[in-house]
């Protein structure tokens, strides 16, 4: 299939194109071969499909931020009471703070955070859950190194959400955690540097803290 640059010559001012010429033109546009690559395009919303085992349960977001934000302004993705949610958000490499309520009470699955990531604001990703038709909620939580502060709760999910996570790991380079910040009754271990003060971060009594050495 030739290009468009090719195809603007049949159509020059004082040209006469054949049949042939024309058809070329418009297969070009029923059959076109020049795609726009995924990783060009800055930022997407895609709708998924949302499944529950092999049922279809609706419809749902994977959103993809784009690779020049730095910052996620407050409850710029909150849960609306629409029929669809983000459960899924890959973040960029050079961001460096997620704003209050910025996915308040979407349905991520997983949320892992990209290296540059500095600030987690007060319920950034609070009640992560299914809100439409399921009992589904946050199964990952992957923080990075180079996180320094994590607000009041940021990952905060209700018992009533019935949150799988069980595991979590706290980066050596955060610096503190806010009350409630992890109030997931689902945790079971959690690890965290030496001397970083959990006392009112809601991890529930029952799962078991390890405390690391901090390299020196």
């Amino acid at each position: 299939m030739k290009t468009k640059e090719a195809l603007k010559l049949y159509f020059e001012k004082g040209d006469q194109p054949t049949q042939e010429q024309f058809w070329e033109w418009m297969d070009s546009y029923w059959h076109k071969e020049e795609k726009i690559p995924q990783d060009a395009v800055e930022t997407f919303e895609k709708v998924i499909p949302f499944f529950d085992g092999d049922k279809l349960m609706g419809s749902s977001i994977a959103l993809t931020i784009p690779k020049n934000i730095k910052q996620i302004y407050n409850s710029a993705y909150i849960y609306g009471g629409f029929n669809y949610q983000i459960t899924k958000v890959i973040f960029n490499e050079g961001l460096e703070i997620i704003g209050s309520a910025s996915f308040h009470s979407q349905n991520i699955k997983s949320i892992d955070t990209p290296s540059t990531l500095k600030i987690i604001k007060n319920s950034a990703f609070a009640n992560q859950s299914n809100n439409i038709n399921g009992n589904d909620s946050l199964e990952e939580i992957i923080l990075n190194e180079g996180l320094e502060i994590i607000e009041d709760y940021a990952f905060t999910v209700e018992m009533s959400k019935s949150p799988t996570i069980k595991n979590l790991y706290i980066p050596n380079t955060v610096q503190s955690v806010g009350q409630n910040a992890f109030f997931i009754p689902s945790l079971q271990t959690v690890s965290a540097p030496a001397g970083l003060d959990l006392s009112t971060a809601g991890i529930p009594a029952t799962a078991v803290i390890t405390y690391r050495d901090l390299p020196e």
